[in-house]
């Protein structure tokens, strides 16, 4: 596992910091994802009022993560569907076709690390989730994540298994 990381960790390394391209190369590492999403343009007042977070609308669990694909099962949508992988200097993106649309989840560092089997690991990375149809978000991934609209979908993303 950690020589398929080192590779990603290769492809990563581009211009972004060795901290984040490790960060994002755990993400490829992990086998499986859990990820949650809060509309980024719904708001509840009450909440706001009371301090509780906006509930959680959207579930994608990532199995089988590699530097090329994944599978994602959805908690909107029922069967597993296959998912390209892209990694970037400094995100990765999971990107589903739908037609002429895509469905995007792209992680973007590192907010939480643990030790596992002796190395420092990532194992929380803060994630947008927008759909879109921007079809050149499988040639050149980075730049549709920079056209996003700020109502996209934010969350984070796990490892299914912690340890």
């Amino acid at each position: 596992m950690r020589a398929r990381s080192a590779v990603a960790a290769l492809l990563l390394a581009g211009c972004a910091s060795g901290a984040q391209a490790q960060s994002l190369a755990d993400a490829l590492d992990q086998g499986d994802l859990i990820c949650e999403f809060r509309d980024g343009w719904r708001r509840s007042m009450i909440a706001d009022l009371v301090g509780e977070p906006d509930p959680v609308t959207l579930l994608l669990v990532y199995e089988g993560v590699t530097p090329e694909r994944a599978a994602v099962l959805s908690s909107r949508t029922p069967g597993r569907r296959a998912v390209t992988v892209r990694a970037t200097a400094t995100h990765v993106h999971f990107i589903e076709r739908v037609g002429m649309s895509m469905r995007v989840t792209t992680l973007s560092g590192c907010t939480r690390s643990k030790w596992k089997n002796g190395a420092e690991t990532c194992v929380r990375f803060p994630a947008r989730y927008a759909w879109h149809f921007d079809a050149l978000a499988l040639v050149e991934p980075d730049a549709a994540y920079a056209r996003l609209p700020r109502g996209a979908s934010v969350g984070r993303c796990e490892p299914w298994n912690l340890d």
